[in-house]
Formats: C-alpha cells, structure tokens, sequence
C-alpha cells in the first residue's frame, strides 16, 4: 500500500552521511528507501535501527538491499519496490561512494571497474530508474567531496566526484524540463567511519588543519540540513548548483 507521505531514495544509506540524511527526512515525516550493498556488518545493522526509527516516527522505512555498481541490481531494486507499493519517489540522494587509495599507475581492472561502476555508472543506474517515478517538483541531490576541488594524494575518488558534479549539470538540463531539479553538496571532512583513515592517510593535511585554530570537522547531519535544503521549495531557484559544505576548508587546504 502507497504511503500519503513523500517518499525518499537514499543510496548507501546504511552510515554516515547516508544514515543522517535518513534520519533528517525522516524527522521531516518523509518515507525513505534505505539502500544498503551487504546485509551483515555495521551497514546492515544500522538499517534496522534505522527501520525501528523510523516506526519510532510514524513514517515509513523500506530497506533495499543492492549494489549500485551493477546496472542489473538497480533494476531489480526498483522493480521490489514497485512490488511493495512504491509507485513514486520525490527525491533522489545519490551517496553511496566506493575507492581505492592509490596511485593512478598503480589502479587495477578491479580497481577501475570499482571506481567507476559505483561512482558515475551506479549513480545514472539510479537516476534513470529513479526518475522514471518522479512528479514534477522532484529533485536529484549528490554528495561530492573536496577531492574534485583539490588534489587528495592517492585519492582517484577525487576524480569521479568532479566527474558526479559535471553530471549533475548535465541532468538539470536534461531534466529540467521534467520539473525535476538537480544539484550536490561537496562536503568537506566529515565525522564518520571514514576519518580515522583519512587521518592516516593524509596525516600533514590534517596537521596543518589542527594548527591553523580553526574548526574544519563538519558532523553528517550538517551536511544532512543541507541536503534537506536543496530538496525543498525553499531552494527552487537553485539548479545545477554544487553547494560546498566544508568549514571553508578547501579555501585554506
């Protein structure tokens, strides 16, 4: 049976920025679709806590487990969903991200097809079956981050976050004419699982951060209101944007 309430597809939803951006449209009374790559772990437990949650709130939380790397796993998604009543969705937030850290000379086949089949050809997946569901006044948000603005050293996911940025240009033209609205957020350090390795990998970045006084650490649910910004009416004049969240940290690195 198809909620009254908007409903929300997040991809990689089962931590970090993925999971706040949840629970943010879920405070909003907004259903959402959790998506989610593996059913054992911390992923897969936080989506339950997450579906208890949700409950908690009187809205509606639809675990859907896949791969958006695979093409095939995205059409099989959309398909359960549309099974379970899920006949439209409002807004799209295309955050799951996979990488190696290494070199460019170093990257595998395996490393590639990683790489891109997460970041660039999961994510169109996404938005071609995603927006076959959208009314006018749907939205498409991204989550980039600041190695499409600067040099990271061994970071190539740099690269296809510029390249998700460009896309979401691509789509507000494509799209626009649909009514549907396409923008991304570049955050900048976030407090999730991920920093602790960052740290290690990046340990003079950081260093001249901490020396320079100045806060740089932003929280998911920061970057969570302003994901909720772009999805509203509040932000109807802003299309084809890449709004930076970061402490002003690329400024400064």
């Amino acid at each position: 049976m198809e909620s009254k309430n908007r409903v929300v597809f997040i991809t990689g939803s089962g931590r970090g920025i993925g999971e706040a951006v949840a629970r943010w449209f879920m405070e909003h009374d907004s259903d959402v679709v959790l998506n989610y790559r593996r059913a054992h772990g911390k992923g897969g437990a936080n989506i339950e806590r997450l579906v208890e949650y949700a409950n908690s709130r009187g809205v509606r939380a639809i675990p859907a487990i896949g791969d958006i790397s695979d093409p095939q796993d995205v059409e099989k998604m959309f398909r359960t969903l549309k099974d379970q009543g899920v006949s439209r969705l409002y807004h799209l937030i295309l955050n799951a991200a996979a990488t190696p850290f290494k070199p460019f000379s170093e990257m595998t086949r395996n490393d590639w097809r990683l790489l891109v089949g997460t970041n660039l050809i999961g994510n169109v997946a996404c938005v071609n079956q995603a927006t076959e569901l959208m009314p006018r006044g749907g939205t498409i948000c991204a989550i980039s981050s600041l190695g499409s603005l600067r040099h990271l050293p061994n970071y190539p996911l740099g690269v296809m976050k510029a390249a998700l940025e460009q896309l979401i240009r691509y789509l507000e033209m494509e799209l626009c004419p649909r009514g549907i609205r396409s923008n991304a957020v570049c955050a900048g350090f976030v407090n999730t699982d991920m920093l602790p390795i960052l740290r290690q990998k990046w340990p003079n970045l950081f260093e001249r951060l901490e020396k320079s006084g100045r806060p740089y650490i932003i929280e998911p649910n920061e970057v969570a209101e302003v994901v909720g910004f772009l999805t509203s009416k509040a932000a109807s004049a802003v299309r084809g944007e890449v709004l930076v969240a970061d402490a002003v940290v690329s400024i400064g690195i």
